[in-house]
């Protein structure tokens, strides 16, 4: 009887230790799997930050692009005005003066018309864009725009689109000097 009692106890310690085994292993199992989905949940909080961080960086490229554009827009309004204000002594002149003048206007989807709505070819004209706004089409472009012709192009705007101004660069056929005209692309209808 004796033996049976010390066979049991046996047992029972047996058991106790391979409880304590298996809670260890569970225990390291837990903290390997929680320390897994915490260094994951710190990369997707840093792709997160990093995601949040372009954004800001693009919208700030956007808005100097913007401030620049109207402080160029405002810098010709004054040159009008100082100009309007030093011609307005001298009679005024029945004939407009010559010149290439331009409208951008958004056609379908991606595409813009740009036309010459002056009364004066517009020679080497060359429309360009930033290098984050894709322009599409040009190739087939012609160097020369009379009056009332218009080129067809596509620009896309993409999320990383800082500045969305086209400019036109032409000669002027009249003076034989070199014009520059900017105008944000207009939005879609």
């Amino acid at each position: 009887m004796l033996v049976t009692v010390r066979s049991l106890a046996m047992d029972w310690q047996e058991f106790a230790d391979q409880a304590t085994v298996l809670g260890v292993v569970v225990a390291l199992a837990v903290g390997i799997a929680t320390t897994i989905v915490m260094i994951r949940q710190e990369k997707v909080t840093r792709d997160g930050q990093r995601l949040q961080r372009e954004q800001a960086e693009a919208t700030a490229a956007r808005t100097e692009a913007a401030a620049a554009l109207t402080e160029e827009y405002t810098r010709r309004v004054v040159e009008a005005l100082e100009t309007m204000a030093a011609n307005s002594t001298k009679p005024a002149i029945t004939s407009e003066a010559k010149a290439a003048r331009w409208t951008l206007v958004h056609q379908h989807r991606s595409r813009y018309l740009l036309t010459n709505v002056g009364n004066a070819d517009a020679k080497n004209v060359r429309v360009s864009a930033h290098e984050s706004l894709p322009l599409l089409g040009l190739d087939e472009a012609p160097e020369e725009v009379r009056p009332h012709e218009a080129v067809s192009f596509l620009a896309v705007r993409a999320f990383g689109t800082r500045d969305s101004t086209i400019t036109v660069t032409w000669t002027d056929s009249e003076t034989g000097e070199d014009r520059t005209w900017k105008y944000p692309l207009p939005p879609g209808s």
